[in-house]
């Protein structure tokens, strides 16, 4: 399997729900205090989708693709995917890269199991 990056998220201490670093308030239970957890950014795609209009912020980027992860360690995250022909839900993905940007997205691919 090819090499992937780990994924830093907040998890509430309150109720142990996971959130995108950066957040001050826990949706789930409304608590503020977390802690950084770090994820191996393994999973399976859940599902997956191309944006050919994107939003003006991301004009410029032109057409790309949206993927929804759902991680081994047991939750979903949502990030840029870079599918290759073949590719289907359910396969195999690694996290590879970070988007370069303030958002920091994971950039996920398929890989072979």
């Amino acid at each position: 399997m090819s090499s992937s990056i780990t994924l830093n998220f907040q998890q509430c201490l309150g109720c142990g729900a996971f959130e995108a670093a950066g957040s001050d308030l826990c949706p789930t239970c409304l608590g503020k205090h977390f802690k950084v957890v770090s994820v191996s950014g393994k999973g399976r795609l859940a599902s997956w989708t191309t944006i050919r209009k994107p939003p003006l912020k991301f004009r410029e980027q032109g057409m790309y693709h949206v993927g929804v992860v759902d991680l081994d360690e047991g939750f979903r995250v949502t990030g840029r995917f870079m599918p290759q022909e073949g590719d289907q839900v359910g396969d195999r993905v690694v996290a590879i890269a970070l988007q370069d940007d303030d958002s920091h997205t994971p950039i996920f691919k398929a890989v072979q199991s």
